[in-house]
C-alpha cells in the first residue's frame, strides 16, 4: 500500500497545481498558471508508483478467474502476498497454501513474480518458473476439494499442461513445460526425499493407480 500512497500523494500535488488555477491560493487575490512541466512530473510519478500495485491486482484477478476453471468452477481468490504479507502469514514457510472452504489461494513472495516471468518467456522456462506453474496448480486442486497432498500434487502434474494453456501459454510449449515438470522437477522428489518426497508417488505415472485418464492429461498421447 506504500506504492499506493505515494502515488496519492503525487495526485495530489498535481490536483493542488490544476486547482490553483482555477482557484486563488490562500493569501493571494488571482489565480496561478499552471506549470505545465510540473504538472506533468506530478502525473507521471502518480501513475509510476500506482503501477506496481495495479499491476498486481490485475494479474491475481487473473489467476483467480484461470484457477477457478481449473478447480472445476469452485471459486478461487487468488492473492499474491507482498514481502510484508509474507511475514505476516502464519503459512509464510509454505510457498503457497489454500483453503477449500473459502476459495483462497496465498502465494507467498516472490512466486507470483515468478509466475509473471515464466509467462513472459515460456518457451524458457527456468526451473523455479516451472515450479510456480505447478504451484499455482497445486493450490488449484486444493480449492477443488483435495486435501491430500500426494493426490493433489499427482492432479496437478496431470494438468499442469490445461493450466499453461489457461494461461495463454501456445499448446506445444505448454505440453513441453508440463513434461519437463513431471519427467525431471517432480521425478526428483523422489531422490531428494524429506519434505519435497512427501509430495511424490511412484502410482502417479500413466497408466497406474493416481492416472486419471484424463483427455488432456499432461502425458495423453
Amino acid at each position: 500500500m506504500l506504492w499506493i500512497a505515494a502515488s496519492l500523494f503525487f495526485l495530489w500535488c498535481a490536483f493542488r497545481e490544476v486547482h490553483a488555477s482555477i482557484v486563488p491560493p490562500a493569501g493571494f487575490d488571482r489565480t496561478k498558471p499552471i506549470y505545465t512541466p510540473y504538472l506533468a512530473a506530478m502525473l507521471i510519478l502518480a501513475v509510476l508508483f500506482a503501477w506496481p500495485t495495479v499491476h498486481r491486482w490485475y494479474f491475481e484477478h487473473y489467476l483467480s478467474v484461470k484457477a477457478t476453471q481449473l478447480a472445476d468452477y469452485h471459486r478461487a481468490t487468488v492473492h499474491c502476498n507482498t514481502v510484508f504479507d509474507t511475514m505476516l502469514d502464519p503459512e509464510m514457510l509454505a510457498a503457497g497454501h489454500a483453503n477449500p472452504r473459502t476459495g483462497k489461494i496465498g502465494i507467498q513472495h516472490p512466486w507470483c513474480d515468478r509466475l509473471s516471468s515464466y509467462l513472459s518467456h515460456p518457451d524458457r522456462a527456468s526451473e523455479e518458473e516451472l515450479w510456480s506453474l505447478d504451484m499455482f496448480t497445486h493450490e488449484s486442486m486444493h480449492v477443488r476439494g483435495e486435501l491430500n497432498e500426494v493426490k493433489t500434487e499427482c492432479q496437478a502434474v496431470q494438468r499442469n499442461y490445461r493450466a499453461a494453456k489457461l494461461l495463454g501459454v501456445a499448446d506445444e510449449t505448454a505440453r513441453k513445460n508440463a513434461l519437463d515438470y513431471y519427467n525431471i522437477l517432480y521425478k526428483r522428489r523422489e531422490i531428494v526425499g524429506g519434505l519435497s518426497g512427501s509430495y511424490f508417488s511412484p502410482e502417479c505415472a500413466p497408466g497406474k493407480a493416481l492416472d486419471e485418464h484424463l483427455e488432456d492429461s499432461t502425458w495423453a498421447e
